[in-house]
This record gives structure tokens, sequence and C-alpha cells, in this order.
């Protein structure tokens, strides 16, 4: 098979829907992960030990599953129960919930390394919890995690191929949906492929040096 640029500009526009929709799950689903992360990381800290029983049990069952699985299981199992979405937000709650569940765990290693004194101080300033979680602990969990938590955005977007399994038209699910119907897959799974590279150059370059700042 011979690689034919007449295929090549056929195909692209198709790919770039590919790619917006590529993008739209990807913040869609970051935004879950990372918000999510933030509140189960609280939760896991200031709950009972039954509270951080149940938190911690969620955290290994959605790291612990295939993503796979999960997204099999959304799609085909729930709608037998009377839950029926369609691809596309099954695709960005699963992502979402999972990565969340990773999140957490750099949101708790970042609590952990705050010393006691500044809640100590907290104290002997009379702030309320919310105040405390709010305007001190927070914004330092958030600086000191975010080099970690951009890596899982990164491996988020490139998860998002995964989704092509349920029909949902990523970059990947475009891909293959073109070599389907013209029986060509060189062009569209090569293309793919170098446009999930170019997408993750600029942040490959550019998130060593963040970390540097943020040492």
């Amino acid at each position: 098979m011979t690689w034919d640029w007449n295929f090549v500009l056929k195909i692209l526009p198709d790919l770039m829907v590919g790619v917006w929709n590529t993008i739209l799950v990807t913040l869609a689903s970051s935004v879950i992960a990372l918000m999510g992360g933030l509140l189960l990381a609280i939760l896991e800290s200031v709950s009972t030990r039954v509270g951080r029983a149940f938190v911690r049990f969620w955290l290994e069952l959605f790291r612990g599953v295939p993503v796979l699985v999960l997204l099999y299981f959304s799609f085909y199992v729930l709608p037998g129960v009377g839950i029926t979405l369609p691809a596309m937000p099954i695709g960005i709650c699963v992502l979402g919930i999972v990565y969340a569940a990773y999140c957490s765990e750099v949101y708790r290693g970042s609590l952990i390394t705050i010393p006691p004194e500044l809640r100590d101080a907290c104290v002997a300033l009379s702030l309320s919890s919310s105040v405390t979680w709010r305007c001190v602990l927070v914004p330092l969990i958030i600086k000191r995690a975010l080099p970690a938590l951009l890596n899982y955005v990164l491996g988020l977007f490139r998860e998002t191929a995964i989704l092509f399994a349920l029909g949902v038209p990523v970059l990947m699910g475009v891909a293959n949906q073109i070599g389907f119907e013209h029986f060509r897959y060189l062009e569209p799974f090569t293309l793919a492929g170098m446009i999930y590279m170019g997408m993750n150059l600029p942040f490959l370059y550019l998130l060593p040096r963040f970390k540097d700042k943020h040492v």
C-alpha cells in the first residue's frame, strides 16, 4: 500500500473534527478529575475512620479496574437498570472519575507535606475550618501538586483514544471509522499518530521547565 496524498487531503477535515472532540473530552474530563480529586482528598482528610475507609474503597476501585471495563459497564450494563446516556458523556464521566482517583492521591501527598504548625497557626488566629481550608490549605495543596497534576492531564489526553471503543468521534475514533469505510488504514492512523504527537510536544517541552519553577 502506497501513500496517497489526495486521500490525505480528503480525510483531513474529518480528522480535525476528531481533534476538536478530543480537546473537548480532555477539557471536560480534566475539570471532573481535578475538582473531584481535590474534593476526595479533602473528604478523606476530614472524615472519620469509617468515612476514610469508604473513600479509600472507591479510590482503589477506580484505580484498580481497567478504564475499558468501566466504559463497557457504563455503556452496556447501566441501560439495563434504566440509566442510559450517550457515549460521549459516558466517556467524559468515566475518564474524569478514574483520573480523579489518581489526582486525589497527588493532592493527599501535597497535604501531607504541609507542616502541622501551619494548622496550629490557623487555630491560634481563630480561623474557622472552612476558611482554613479555602484560604490557606487548598491554595498550598494546589500549588505543590500542580506539576504532577499536569502530567495526569497529559495522560488523560492520550487516554481519550480509548473512547473509540464506544464509537465516540475522538481523533482515534474518526481515524478508525475512515479506515473502515475506505479500507485504507495507513493514512488515517499515521496522521492520527502524528497529530497526537504534535499536540503532545508543547507539553513535553514546557512541563520540565514548569516543574523547575515549583521545586
